[in-house]
């Protein structure tokens, strides 16, 4: 199998893919010589993909505990924080979220003030069910292809989206003809977290900071690649763990 970002032939083989689900069990990972992208191969069949997605979710009641979702909105409120250095936010940006969760990245905007015209896309089929009670039916839709074609956004986010992505440039290239002149699309990965993780599903891909601005490069200019991993640390000590650690986290 080639890269999936740059399409080199050669690629370092680092080990076997550790996964639960059965579409997932025969995959190993290997490194692109050329750009350094980490990926799975063979990869599940779109349709073996798809019927995953749809209950992404299952299972999953950490996600609601009051805790991991204060470490949530804490996350969406360093996303937004971020984003305001390149004057997106400053005039009522219209927002595509993609793999929008709970619509955290709304609340994100909301708590800071900031005004905007929202959009979520979810394909897991509970958590769209409360996207749609929340944003209601022009707000909310299961996949992107649903959104209406002429909508066009100033800002395009994708959190935790691109590394489960079995074509990237398909999947960007489709996304940047959703944007406005002039308009943003805000990206964030894991950082190679196969080197941490006892489970690696279900990413498709594991991005570096070279990798993942060789890839965005393609697509047009990229104007900020950088990792973040020491505050998002702190973030889960704080919101999540606090009452496990013998110490005490001020706030501010």
């Amino acid at each position: 199998m080639n890269c999936p970002n740059c399409g080199h032939g050669e690629a370092a083989a680092i080990g076997p893919y550790i996964g639960s689900h059965e579409i997932f069990r025969r995959m190993s990972l290997s490194c692109c010589e050329r750009c350094e992208l980490v990926f799975a191969q063979p990869q599940p069949s779109p349709a073996e993909l798809a019927d995953y997605y749809d209950h992404y979710w299952d299972g999953e009641v950490a996600v609601s505990t009051p805790s991991t979702r204060r470490y949530y909105l804490a996350q969406s409120l360093s996303r937004v924080d971020y984003l305001k250095r390149f004057g997106i936010l400053d005039a009522t940006p219209s927002v595509l979220d993609v793999g929008a969760g709970l619509g955290l990245f709304h609340d994100g905007l909301a708590r800071r003030g900031v005004a905007h015209d929202y959009i979520a896309v979810e394909t897991d089929r509970d958590q769209f069910d409360g996207l749609r009670r929340r944003f209601g039916e022009a707000g909310a839709f299961r996949r992107l292809e649903d959104v209406p074609a002429e909508r066009r956004f100033d800002l395009l986010v994708l959190s935790h989206v691109l590394e489960h992505m079995d074509q990237p440039h398909a999947f960007v290239g489709g996304l940047m003809q959703r944007l406005r002149p002039g308009g943003l699309l805000f990206v964030e990965v894991p950082h190679r977290d196969y080197r941490y993780k006892s489970l690696f599903e279900s990413h498709l891909l594991f991005f570096n900071a070279n990798s993942l601005g060789d890839l965005l490069g393609r697509h047009g200019k990229v104007l900020d690649v950088s990792t973040v991993g020491k505050e998002a640390a702190k973030l889960y000590v704080a919101h999540v763990h606090r009452s496990r650690i013998p110490c005490a986290h001020s706030r501010s």
